[in-house]
């Protein structure tokens, strides 16, 4: 790995198993659409979301272990999200077929 907070993301952990664990979900959440704790200017520096998730992880702002985001409710919550998208998006070209 070539990230800088290398040691200090290890020390949240017990293993390196277990922090590739938790950096591959967040970073499934974030390409998901899970919002990043980081501010806007580092954010948009970061183009690969396996980055930007150990970036979050170093910050100490995420919470590892049983209080991380129940990935089940995530994905509903995200495909009820989408599902309202395409909805409007139906309704949308309805509209315009009307007129």
């Amino acid at each position: 790995m070539a990230e800088k907070y290398i040691d200090r993301m290890l020390d949240m952990t017990d293993s390196k198993y277990r922090l590739s664990v938790i950096t591959a979900k967040r970073a499934l959440q974030l390409s998901a659409g899970a919002p990043s704790v980081l501010p806007a200017d580092q954010k948009a520096k970061i183009h690969n979301v396996v980055t930007l998730a150990m970036r979050e992880l170093a910050t100490g702002q995420l919470t590892t272990g049983q209080e991380l985001i129940d990935e089940g409710r995530f994905f509903q919550d995200y495909q009820r999200q989408r599902q309202i998208e395409l909805q409007k998006q139906l309704t949308a070209e309805r509209e315009r077929e009307r007129d």
